[in-house]
């Protein structure tokens, strides 16, 4: 009889330590999951912007006609503004903790502010261009969005 009642407190006490377990785990797992995802869609947005930023940057240092395109995937919805104020390319992202901004400055003057909101998750190219077509005005061309390209055209001031 001693034996059996070891062996029944045995096993529940395990059970007690299995199932304590378990949850411990599950919450420990659940943050640094998100924390991950995080981490991820920040790293993303500033490999991102960085591209764009370089991309704008070298069409304007390249002249009337110049075209560069700069692909990148990502993980998460995002937001894609020129800030013609404190003159910055801008990327907002989702995060656990709300919306954050990944910011890049930019040599080139942006004449007005142009943003192109609600894009989801997914590879894009983004092409900037400096048309020699005076009719094209600096804008940001949402048109392409749902094939994964985004055209940014340039036209500094007094050109």
């Amino acid at each position: 009889m001693r034996g059996q009642t070891a062996i029944e407190y045995l096993l529940i006490f395990s059970i007690v330590i299995f199932l304590f377990a378990s949850i411990t785990m599950v919450q420990m797992i659940n943050p640094a999951k998100v924390a991950a995802e995080d981490t991820l869609h920040l790293s993303q947005a500033r490999s991102a912007a960085d591209a764009i930023a370089g991309a704008i940057d070298t069409v304007y240092a390249d002249g009337k006609g110049a075209v560069k395109s700069v692909s990148f995937y990502m993980d998460g919805g995002w937001s894609l503004q020129l800030d013609n104020i404190e003159n910055k390319l801008r990327i907002i992202v989702g995060t656990s903790k709300g919306n954050e901004n990944v910011e890049d400055n930019l040599r080139y003057k942006i004449d007005n502010y142009h943003s192109l909101s609600g894009i989801s998750p997914g590879a894009y190219t983004v092409i900037v261009e400096w048309s020699e077509n005076k009719q094209k005005l600096e804008n940001i061309d949402n048109l392409a969005v749902s094939s994964g390209k985004i055209s940014i055209y340039i036209r500094p001031r007094g050109t």
